[in-house]
This record gives structure tokens, C-alpha cells and sequence, in this order.
């Protein structure tokens, strides 16, 4: 698995917002279904209220795409199967996710 993922998979898990923040670059957009969260304070809030509590239900099940500095998992989120696109960086760290409904 790619770092990036594993970096946010781990750290959701462990329901761990300082290792959870380090995943992302200073300037990261988050789009959960069709509200954006850019920058790291505003993905700050967002995770703390809507991540990190059942961040222990966070499991990616497959890779549905992949190519250099980006890939699409299926993930199981709380009872949903979900569909989570992640793009990164040289180091590793994620530049933009989208969260979507898995079809």
C-alpha cells in the first residue's frame, strides 16, 4: 500500500490528530462527498468532529485505481463501504483526498 494511505490508515486507527495531520501538506484539500476542507486547520476541525471518534472502523478492503502519486481504495467507514481517491507528493504526503459513496 502506498504510504500516503497507509500514513492516514494508521493514524486513523489509532485516533491519533497529530499523526493524522502529518499525512497532509500544509495547503491539503479534503472533499467529504461535496464539502471542501482546505488547508490544515479547517481538515483539523473536520477530522476532530468527524474522523478521529470512530477512526478504529477505518479499513481500506482494496485498490480500485492506481498510478504514480495516486490511488482509489474501497474502504469500510463505520458501516458504509466508501470510496476514498488520495493523491500525494514526492514525500509521501497527501496533496488532496476525495471521500465519496461507493456506488
Amino acid at each position: 500500500m502506498p504510504q500516503a494511505i497507509s500514513c492516514y490508515q494508521d493514524s486513523a486507527n489509532a485516533k491519533d490528530i497529530d499523526a493524522y495531520m502529518a499525512c497532509f501538506t500544509p495547503y491539503a484539500e479534503m472533499i467529504d462527498v461535496s464539502r471542501a476542507f482546505n488547508g490544515t486547520d479547517s481538515i483539523r476541525a473536520w477530522a476532530l468532529r468527524e474522523v478521529i471518534p470512530g477512526g478504529d472502523t477505518f479499513a481500506h478492503r482494496k485498490i480500485l485505481e492506481r498510478q504514480e502519486g495516486y490511488a482509489k481504495t474501497e474502504v469500510n467507514w463505520l458501516s458504509w463501504i466508501v470510496h476514498y481517491s488520495y493523491w500525494w507528493n514526492e514525500e509521501d504526503q497527501i496533496t488532496r483526498m476525495s471521500l465519496q459513496y461507493a456506488d
